[in-house]
């Protein structure tokens, strides 16, 4: 029986290691089942000391066995590349077109608010700040708003 107790321990220390390269818990629950099967088989030759003295203690060395591997880890060259620990920048394009701002074009459709403008030859959706604009008058772009520009009427 003592070999098995063993050997559930020994696999509760396994599981936990190995949870550090495979995150999510399961292998940590995994662990932690084989600690209390340890502690459970235990109590026969140990009595309830015995037995709560492993399932407490193994799960003190299991703690600490994991907060060791990750400062160690951290530090080795294999952490390094494994936690990424560097930070990456991603760059996004600007959304909108602030390069429109002030330029004059025409209403391809009636804005009630919203509606279709030309400007430069290339068509955009607008929204009109003063309400209604009628098609075919002359606008002018007050400002980019993500990817509608808002106009008014000239």
């Amino acid at each position: 029986m003592t070999s098995i107790v063993i050997t559930c321990i020994i696999l509760a220390f396994v599981l936990f290691f190995l949870e550090i390269f495979a995150p999510g818990g399961i292998l940590a629950v995994l662990g932690g089942i084989a600690l209390i099967a340890a502690s459970v088989l235990a109590y026969e030759d140990l009595g309830i000391l015995g037995s709560t003295g492993i399932l407490l203690g193994g799960s003190a060395l299991g703690f600490g066995m994991f907060f060791l591997e990750v400062k160690l880890l951290a530090k080795s060259p294999f952490g390094k590349e494994f936690l990424h620990s560097d930070r990456q920048m991603a760059k996004t394009p600007s959304v909108g077109r602030p390069d429109l701002v002030g330029k004059t074009g025409v209403s391809l459709t009636q804005m009630t608010p919203s509606g279709k403008v030309k400007i430069d030859n290339e068509v955009f959706e607008a929204a009109s700040l003063s309400g209604l604009i009628e098609k075919d008058a002359t606008i002018e772009v007050v400002r980019s708003e993500h990817l509608k520009l808002v106009v008014k009427e000239l």
